[in-house]
């Protein structure tokens, strides 16, 4: 019975229950994980609330009780009810200057120390206020715990109590037995108050200048996510007033957060299995599509190795049945066209040669019709009896030489409408040296640019040109000197020729666009045709340079 492909998609589709699930999972990923997050993070938040109001009020039942003892004259109750309670480790009797008078329980012992300088003191005396203040926190001598000073107001001046914070250092290492949740609390300027590890209490580590403490100072309640000591931390804070602490709850983040790993890999592990069964059900139903598609690709591969054939193959889907009859005549249709191909390709071939021989012929004969020309002049020359007439058809004759060589060399090479220009300069500098009989050294050196025959002829009269000028301006008293000349290619296709010889060079007040030379003149209607520029200075010789642009 044959089906279509879009009925069996359809089925496929209603079967398929993968994209649901993956929706679903994500849902209910992103749901728990929110609730998981904001959980505890509320957690953290409440505990550290917890925390700080406990001890806040603890400080405050201290301070409340001292300001209480603040109109008692007897030491012997304020040492029962202060002291022996363990509330306070000792309490200070100030006078109003700032004098201690006495120290419960030590007596006499700081009598007569002047406390006036202590900020706390200080604020005390200079306010008047009823109001309890409080000191930084510092090292007791006593208990070797961390401290406060609680100063209020008394009839002999001032009371000022050390708080007995024993039970401040036990709170860290009673909140969790798992040590992953860390307590710690710092003081208004950053100094460690309280936490597990006793040696930032005792050494009074300092956090003042971490992004947490900052952020602390700033926010005074919340939680951050930030790194110390390379551990990424989730932390929880709260502020106590009065003695400006700060409490921090603290867990590793990958701790605080690892219910939502949990379930993210719940929900992965879910879609894998969703997505293999979906997989392989996919596979069960589309089985027979694949085995005609394969059939079909194995084929194509036959057609692009030129080989035709007629699929036999025939598919329970009416679909692929058409893909198959249409991919048969396509085929057909190719076999027929790279036939014509063919055909019109040893056509065009054919004539291509034909050409090429064609081409081959004309520049050979072009080349012959100039021989016959600078032998026509060879033979009028040897009627002259002028030396300067028979010069000037002496250089005719090798110019026309240098074009009969362009065509020569063309007609030689490879291609019939392009010629080594290195190669062809070489040729035209042993051919002007051979005939003017003269002791010149010289080289050719620089890039291999092959030019086009548009360019080669206006180019090789150009270097003709100056190569003439060398030999004639150049030269020595006994005749001899050197040409150099160089090659060179940039990058933006410009190509640039210097023809430099070692003569005395060019005269002060030479100026080539008022010299009646026929060479100079030349040369620049040549590099004018060429689209290039034309120079020439003076450098240990005279240096002739052509420069213009490669077609």
């Amino acid at each position: 019975m044959n089906r279509t492909i879009r009925k069996t998609l359809i089925l496929l589709t209603s079967f398929t229950v993968l994209l649901p699930i993956l929706v679903m999972t994500l849902s209910v990923f992103i749901a728990i994980q929110q609730g998981i997050n904001k959980t505890v993070l509320e957690r953290n938040e409440i505990l550290a609330k917890s925390i700080a109001l406990s001890i806040e009020q603890q400080i405050k039942d201290a301070s409340t009780l001292l300001n209480s003892m603040s109109s008692i004259s007897d030491y012997t109750l304020l040492e029962k009810s202060l002291i022996q309670s363990g509330i306070y480790e000792s309490v200070f009797i100030i006078d109003k200057s700032g004098t201690v008078l006495t120290v419960l329980p030590e007596g006499d012992v700081f009598s007569g120390f002047d406390f006036s300088h202590q900020t706390y003191i200080m604020k005390l005396l200079k306010d008047n206020t009823q109001n309890p203040v409080y000191s930084p926190v510092f090292i007791s001598t006593r208990t070797k715990n961390p401290t406060i000073v609680v100063a209020v107001r008394h009839p002999s001046g001032i009371l000022a109590g050390y708080l007995n914070l024993s039970w401040l250092s036990r709170l860290p290492t009673t909140l969790s037995s798992e040590k992953l949740t860390d307590l710690s609390i710092a003081d208004r300027y950053g100094t460690v108050v309280a936490n597990r590890n006793r040696s930032l209490v005792e050494e009074q580590v300092t956090i003042a200048s971490t992004e947490l403490f900052s952020w602390a100072r700033k926010q005074k309640s919340g939680t951050l996510l930030h790194q110390y000591n390379n551990y990424s931390l989730v932390t929880s804070l709260s502020y106590i007033p009065g003695p400006d602490w700060y409490v921090f709850i603290s867990e590793l983040e990958s701790f605080a957060f690892r219910a939502t790993r949990d379930v993210l890999n719940i929900a992965l592990v879910a879609s894998l299995i969703s997505f293999i069964l979906a997989t392989l059900f996919g596979y069960y139903m589309g089985r027979n599509i694949l085995v005609s598609l394969t059939i079909l690709t194995d084929e194509a591969l036959q057609v692009q190795g030129r080989v035709y054939r007629t699929i036999e193959h025939r598919s329970s889907y009416i679909e692929i049945n058409r893909l198959i009859e249409a991919f048969n005549t396509m085929s057909q249709e190719v076999r027929t066209r790279e036939h014509q191909f063919e055909e019109a390709n040893r056509e065009l071939q054919q004539t291509l040669e034909q050409k090429d021989t064609l081409l081959r012929e004309v520049h050979h004969r072009v080349k012959n019709n100039m021989q016959i020309i600078s032998s026509l002049l060879t033979l009028q020359a040897d009627e002259l009896a002028c030396e300067e007439d028979q010069e000037l058809f002496e250089n005719s004759k090798l110019r026309i030489q240098s074009m009969a060589m362009v065509h020569e060399k063309i007609y030689q090479s490879a291609g019939v409408e392009s010629l080594a220009l290195k190669e062809y300069i070489q040729d035209l500098v042993e051919l002007i040296l051979s005939n003017h009989h003269t002791y010149f050294e010289y080289s050719v050196a620089g890039d291999d640019v092959i030019i086009s025959l548009n360019q080669a002829i206006p180019c090789a009269l150009a270097v003709f040109e100056a190569c003439i000028n060398a030999i004639k301006y150049g030269k020595r008293s006994d005749g001899s000197g050197r040409i150099d000349i160089s090659i060179t290619k940039f990058s933006n296709n410009l190509l640039t020729i210097t023809i430099k010889d070692n003569g005395s060079g060019f005269p002060k007040d030479f100026n080539a666009d008022h010299t009646h030379s026929m060479g100079f003149s030349l040369m620049k209607g040549l590099m004018d045709q060429l689209k290039g520029t034309f120079s020439w200075y003076t450098s240990q010789g005279a240096v002739i340079e052509f420069s213009f642009p490669l077609q």
